[in-house]
């Protein structure tokens, strides 16, 4: 399969990333408490965890590091050491995602704080930082205007159009942010005022919102319309239903990209990195050209070798398409051990 057209989003710069506390991804440090370690510029290094975190971020007092908002807040409220430390955690990030093929970076700050004038101001801190830093795009994505305006402005624009995630029928007040900034977007098939129900409503609210933007003047070639992917474990018939989808819009709307955030569909499941390498094949097999995704753990060139004869595709893609209704020979594949020759 080529994949060499597919435009890689990449989804890690978000505040709702978390590392376990104790898990691989942290380390007792001697003087200082637990720290987050990472790698830049091939060397290894560590983000301390202040003494007080537990207070601005309460997940983590079930043992879950927000490291993504660690890093923002230690690049700007932390102490000389900190504030480096936070921003090369954050360069590095990127670069990872980057370096596996990313063509976007999307970055969400909406659960750094509640508090929605700190919110603007970080995504403008943190959209200006990444910008001045990288060489792609940022995707500036948010559930409010202000915020997606505030990082929108704070981008570089010599690497090219940026993007919002997203506009939807019940967020139409966003076209205008898209259209002042000549952003791409990603286009969600949500309705004005409730979630579609099937392909069929997918369909007809993908018709109000992309004629709202052909009216706005927005290029086709700059909308990425979402069928919006929901998890198998919820219902067996999420995967098919969002094959269904990409595939009418393929056909009915020329000149878009396709897209999704294909890891939604394995939620609650095992093997989760198995499901959505396989699901982003069967999605570009029917029309998608985009994704939201994380290219580190499932990249495009992962994607375009998958050998469909093998067991673990099959398991999964039956699976995923609703022929093994809910995962049962999947799962009893995956506790038997037959999966684990395939991708982590």
């Amino acid at each position: 399969m080529d994949m060499s057209h597919f435009i890689t989003i990449g989804e890690n710069i978000h505040c709702t990333r978390i590392v376990l506390a104790g898990g691989k991804s942290t380390v007792e440090l001697p003087d200082s408490g637990l720290a987050v370690t990472f790698t830049n510029d091939g060397q290894p290094r560590t983000l301390a965890i202040p003494a007080d975190w537990g207070e601005l971020s309460p997940a983590y007092g079930d043992g879950k590091v927000k490291h993504i908002a660690l890093a923002v807040h230690q690049a700007t409220r932390g102490d000389s050491k900190a504030r480096r430390d936070g921003e090369d955690y954050l360069v590095a990030a990127a670069q990872k995602q980057i370096d596996a093929g990313a063509d976007f970076l999307d970055v969400n700050v909406d659960e750094y704080s509640n508090d929605p004038s700190e919110q603007v101001e970080t995504m403008r801190w943190l959209a200006g930082f990444l910008s001045q830093r990288v060489d792609v795009p940022l995707s500036i994505d948010s559930s409010r205007v202000e915020t997606l305006a505030a990082g929108l402005e704070a981008c570089r624009k010599e690497v090219g159009p940026p993007m919002v995630n997203s506009v939807s029928l019940e967020r139409t007040d966003a076209i205008d942010t898209i259209r002042r900034f000549d952003a791409h977007a990603v286009v969600s098939a949500s309705g004005k005022d409730r979630m579609p129900a099937d392909a069929t409503e997918r369909l007809a609210n993908f018709e109000q919102i992309v004629a709202l933007l052909d009216e706005a003047g927005m290029p086709r070639e700059q909308m990425h319309l979402d069928p919006l992917v929901l998890p198998i474990s919820t219902d067996p018939g999420n995967g098919t239903l969002l094959l269904e989808a990409t595939a009418q819009a393929r056909k009915r709307f020329d000149g878009v990209h396709l897209t999704g955030g294909f890891s939604n569909v394995s939620f609650g499941m095992p093997r989760r990195n198995l499901l959505n390498t396989v699901f982003i094949r069967l999605c570009v097999e029917a029309g998608a050209d985009s994704g939201i995704i994380n290219p580190i753990a499932t990249p495009p060139a992962a994607i375009a070798e998958l050998d469909e004869q093998a067991e673990p595709f099959r398991l999964a893609r039956a699976f995923l398409t609703g022929k093994d209704m809910f995962g049962a020979e999947f799962i009893a594949a995956h506790r038997d051990g037959k999966l684990d020759a395939a991708v982590n």
